[in-house]
């Protein structure tokens, strides 16, 4: 008797860790096997005299023993783990590990993941990067190298990227290059998440948390028949709200209220009154509703799926560090004088245990300027105090590495952010005698409007109002089976898919820098074809090929005003490019080798050929010859070696790779830094970067119930030939006036931004089995990670106009090392359908940036996003 992906009356197959249970009922023998090679067996000798079956695909293995039966289930794998033919460097979190782990959205993924980085600015604003690959840009424009999927949707822009989670059975996490297969953009990897299945029994739980900052998290789904086995569905929804990160002491003031104080600091009588006293707070709620559709009497298996959210929140904040005069090593601009209070505290206490300086009056007493030696004595004595002291200053800052107060702020505008959204796919896999057969058809869409005070102050610098409206529409088509002749597995596929952006940005007024605003839609329309083999030539070697072309089209239609002026507009000698259209056509692949050192321990080698299409930038109309520009596509040439396997009696699962890339035109994210002029986030060509590396993921269970997870990951890497450009302008001698020039910024022999060295993530969890009374599940989590750095700079910021050099010290735009730890405690009532669960997160409480960006040369200082201090709070789930 044979059963693909079914388990006969009479045997329960069950799942407990990472090992199979089989429970027999009496004269009854079963032989399992999983046939997704290396072929895994249990047998069991249970009863003499019970029907000898022989299963398909069987004929490799020798023919079971009288009284016993076997069932072959074919191509399936869980949640938890990877068969050992798996030909790629994945991590994969299971329900109850994501649960355990607090995963609110893809984006808290990355300390647990090697060579995962994940930034984010907000809600709706997420960058992935995997093994160094990635595109730091936060546009709504753009399409970064890391694919991500949910329900096997590809999600292309960063805004839909990381809504809320629920109602999931597991995140895998794929490293590399994918060159085959359907997908498209992902020259580093993909990340992907499954909801939940109808099955066509009355399942449901309900889940709710409560914390600190008055957080408040509901989960939930039910799933029921609607129709016996042929129809069935599932729904699910989660709300999530939280108070504010920050207390805005600006918050409830009146202007005369806010006088002298640091809310009035340079823009004086712009503070409104009943501004709200916090900030960064969470309002977000999302709802799908899963129909599942299998008609007796055919092969086929179709799922409908409808979701929806909201995003409506106030503006997320951050701390403001200032630039001028030295505060934090760069050169001194004359775009602002605020100064957070426990900065200027901060400031004169360690002012305080230098010398004080002489004055210019001082060392005029001591000799006659301009070139008397005790003059220049007395000002030498005077520079090298002041620069020791702003040295001292700007790292403390950096080691910290905020003020003293990171969540209190003077900030002038809230800001906010709300999104709608909404989609759906219908799915279909349909089974032949000889093949399997796939069809998706998604449609996603949102709106999005956005308030942003990109300062972090009560100063009118750059404030923007944002808009943009965005839909996608998708097919893929695919076929896969197994040849009868050869031990071939085949696999062949088409996708296309269509998406339209309308995005507006408006500077507010009132400001000290020029304002410059942006119109443009952006249509984009991709589709590829691809095919793959895995030829099981012996018994211990396969060898797997693939290839894919993809055809990529953007246009791009811009409006851009620069003070006041359209520099779209035709000038004498110039006419700007503000509609353009950019058409490439590239092929990928992979071609990889699989040995079996034996059925459960798997070594492999694999060549990949990775691409990413172009990115649109839409400039401030500085150059204007280029108001917009493009980088061109990004090439990846990947060499990679890796391991799979179980030991012990599958008590000891590892997995692990080292791997080579080279770059041609590698697309790296940039924030311009121009003088008088507010930063703009755009994408440039690196001529050739590389990196190198490797990943571990361990998984161990010592003893029965410990669990103890490890997961590292090491990461080089070096920009070979990569340089930019900045604009400055300086007095002029002869007249008044000032003038502008651009020079170059060298980022050459410099690490790649998102890169740290070293990353590590462990947890250990026991369960202490209490008897009648339950179970006691303590869970702990410890995250570390090297030093990593935002930009091309390595931390350092970009260069002086004067002296060409970095004056920031390192990680001023980025993080120092940091160690993060969580811990968790849950009690199960027995029979497990009731679970308490107090948690806490950032254990020890520290303080640390996300992300921040250098506007030190446009208005004077460094903007920093700050990471989540410690949380804490109870959570109650019921399952039924």
């Amino acid at each position: 008797m044979t059963q693909r992906g079914e388990i006969p009356i009479g045997f329960r197959v069950a799942r407990r860790k990472r090992l199979w249970e089989i429970a027999p009922v009496p004269t009854a023998g079963v032989i399992f096997r999983w046939k997704s090679r290396p072929l895994l067996a249990l047998a069991l000798l249970l009863a003499p005299g019970a029907a000898v079956a022989q299963g398909e695909g069987a004929t490799d293995a020798p023919a079971p023993p009288p009284g016993v039966e076997e069932i072959v289930i074919i191509g399936v794998r869980t949640s938890a783990g990877v068969s050992a033919d798996e030909m790629v460097s994945v991590t994969q979190f299971d329900a109850s590990a994501l649960e355990a782990m607090g995963v609110d959205s893809v984006a808290d993924l990355a300390p647990y993941t090697p060579n995962l980085e994940i930034r984010s600015v907000g809600s709706t604003a997420t960058t992935f990067f995997i093994r160094g690959v990635g595109l730091n840009d936060f546009t709504s424009n753009a399409a970064g190298a890391v694919a991500i999927y949910h329900d096997d949707v590809q999600l292309n822009l960063p805004a839909i990227q990381s809504l809320l989670t629920f109602d999931l059975t597991n995140f895998e996490v794929l490293r590399g290059p994918q060159g085959s297969g359907f997908s498209r953009n992902a020259s580093a990897g993909a990340i992907k998440s499954y909801s939940t299945k109808p099955t066509g029994e009355i399942e449901s739980y309900l889940r709710g948390d409560y914390g600190n900052l008055d957080a408040v998290d509901v989960e939930g789904a039910l799933g029921f028949p609607l129709l016996g086995e042929t129809l069935a569905s599932r729904m699910a929804f989660r709300v999530r709200q939280r108070g504010g990160l920050f207390e805005n002491r600006c918050g409830g003031l009146t202007p005369q209220q806010a006088a002298g104080l640091a809310c009035s600091a340079r823009n004086q009588n712009q503070i409104q009154p009943g501004l709200p006293e916090e900030l960064s707070d969470i309002d977000a709620w999302g709802a799908r509703h899963h129909l599942r559709m299998r008609p007796p009497g055919s092969d086929t298996d179709w799922l409908f799926s409808m979701h929806g959210g909201r995003v409506d929140q106030l503006g997320s904040g951050g701390e403001y560090l200032p630039a001028e005069g030295g505060i934090i090593g760069s050169p001194a601009s004359a775009a602002g004088a605020y100064q957070s209070p426990e900065l200027s505290a901060e400031q004169q206490a360690i002012f305080a245990t230098f010398p004080t300086p002489p004055t210019d009056r001082d060392c005029r007493r001591e000799g006659p300027p301009p070139s008397s030696p005790a003059y220049l004595a007395c000002l030498a004595r005077r520079n090298a105090i002041l620069t020791a002291r702003q040295d001292a200053l700007a790292e403390s800052l950096v080691r910290r590495p905020l003020d003293s107060e990171p969540f209190e702020v003077d900030v002038n505008l809230p800001g906010f952010e709300k999104m709608d959204t909404i989609g759906g796919f219908l799915r279909g896999e349909w089974e032949l005698p000889s093949a399997a057969l796939h069809t998706l058809t998604s449609y996603e869409h949102y709106a999005r409007e956005r308030e942003i005070d990109a300062d972090f102050s009560p100063n009118k610098v750059f404030e923007f109002q944002i808009t943009d409206r965005f839909w996608q529409a998708a097919q893929s088509l695919g076929a896969k089976g197994e040849l009868a002749a050869l031990p071939v597995e085949w696999q062949l596929g088409a996708y296309g898919s269509l998406e339209e952006l309308n995005y507006r940005q408006t500077q507010l007024p009132g400001g000290i820098l020029p304002r410059v605003n942006q119109h443009y839609v952006q249509k984009s329309f991709g589709a590829g074809v691809f095919g793959q083999l895995s030829w099981h030539f012996l018994d211990d070697f396969a060898l797997e090929g693939g290839a894919r072309y993809n055809y990529e089209r953007k246009s791009f239609d811009a409006e851009i005003t620069f003070a006041g002026r359209d520099t779209c507009a035709p000038l004498p000698t110039i006419t700007p490019e503000c509609q353009q259209v950019a058409i490439y056509q590239h092929p990928t692949g992979t071609l990889g080798l699989k040995y079996f050192l034996r059925e459960d321990v798997s070594l492999y080698w694999k060549y990949t050929h990775g691409w990413k299409g172009p990115q649109f930038n839409a400039r401030d109309g500085r150059r204007a010859a280029f108001p917009i520009d493009r980088a061109k596509p990004e090439k990846i040439d990947a060499f990679e070696s890796g391991f799979r396997g179980s030991w012990l009696d599958d008590r000891l699962s590892l997995g692990g790779a080292v791997f080579w890339y080279r770059y041609a035109n590698y697309q790296t994210f940039i924030v311009t830094n121009d003088a008088n002029s507010p930063p703009q986030r755009i994408v440039v060509n690196a001529n050739d970067a590389q990196l190198y590396g490797a990943e571990l993921d361990a998984t161990l269970e010592p003893l029965e119930s410990l669990v103890l997870d490890l997961r590292v990951g090491w990461l080089e890497s070096k920009f070979l030939d990569f340089s930019d450009t900045g604009f400055r302008q300086q007095d002029d001698p002869n007249s008044e006036n000032s003038l502008p020039f651009f020079f170059t910024i060298d980022y050459n022999g410099n690490r790649l931004p998102n890169t740290p060295r070293f990353k590590l993530s462990a947890s250990a969890n026991y369960t202490f089995d209490l008897g009648r009374y339950g179970e006691l599940v303590p869970n702990y989590e410890v995250n570390w990670s090297d030093e990593v750095y935002f930009d091309p700079s390595e931390g350092r910021g970009v260069p002086s106009f004067v002296t060409n050099q970095q004056t920031m010290p390192r990680s001023t735009i980025g993080e120092r090392p940091l160690l993060l730890q969580n811990a968790r405690l849950t009690y199960r009532m027995p029979g497990g359908g009731v679970e308490i669960s107090g948690w806490v997160r950032n254990l020890t409480d520290e303080v640390y940036k996300t992300f921040a960006f250098d506007a030190s040369s446009a208005a004077g200082f460094v903007g920093n996003f700050v990471g989540e201090p410690r949380t804490y709070g109870l959570s109650v789930k019921a399952s039924f």
